[in-house]
């Protein structure tokens, strides 16, 4: 998956997944927003029986990465996050 609108090309999806013993079977590109990005990405989740949705960058599914790890692997250049994974939560009255 990536999105039209991050700048900056990340990492090669299809060599990603193969270091990581994955085959790309399809690919999708958005320029949704996050709700309706999810929704897509659900949809070609369990259409195709992924497994895992490799990313070139973390920025092009940061807004989704929940819904992506509730269904799947999630796979970007720097880490591979299992599905099911529990995303920390910010704490309250904490700013960046």
């Amino acid at each position: 998956m990536t999105r039209r609108d991050v700048i900056g090309r990340g990492a090669d999806i299809h060599a990603l997944a193969e270091r990581h013993g994955y085959r790309l079977v399809h690919s999708v590109v958005l320029d949704t927003g996050p709700l309706v990005s999810a929704l897509v990405i659900a949809q070609h989740v369990y259409e195709h029986n992924a497994l895992a949705v490799v990313v070139p960058g973390f920025e092009h599914v940061d807004p989704v990465r929940h819904v992506i790890t509730d269904l799947a692997a999630l796979i970007t250049p720097v880490c591979v996050y299992p599905r099911g994974y529990r995303w920390e939560l910010p704490e309250r009255g904490k700013q960046r």
